[in-house]
């Protein structure tokens, strides 16, 4: 018996590979964030200073939930879809010809 894991399930990793999420940590650093959103790891310290995304200290690490992280970009590209759908009607009706 296989377990079939849904679409909803897996995200797309910086090379374009969709990778399962079972298979990432609970917990990841700050590099392998940066590597899910596919932003410098600076970006990320700055979102945790700003507190966009929570995390927990051990030692020097800093570790962020997964399903945090998750949940963020999936907001982010929901967010990002709903402007890029109105740049293009904006764009159809004229609005910014020049």
């Amino acid at each position: 018996m296989s377990l079939a894991v849904p679409a909803s399930h897996s995200f797309l990793t910086t090379d374009g590979l969709s990778t399962d999420l079972f298979s990432m940590p609970t917990e990841l650093t700050v590099s392998e964030a940066a590597a899910v959103l596919d932003v410098p790891e600076g970006g990320i310290i700055e979102m945790l200073k700003l507190r966009i995304l929570g995390h927990r200290q051990e030692g020097t690490r800093r570790l962020i939930d997964r399903d945090e992280l998750l949940a963020y970009k999936r907001k982010y590209e929901e967010g990002k879809a709903i402007l890029d759908e109105m740049a293009r009607e904006d764009q159809e009706m004229g609005l910014y010809d020049v």
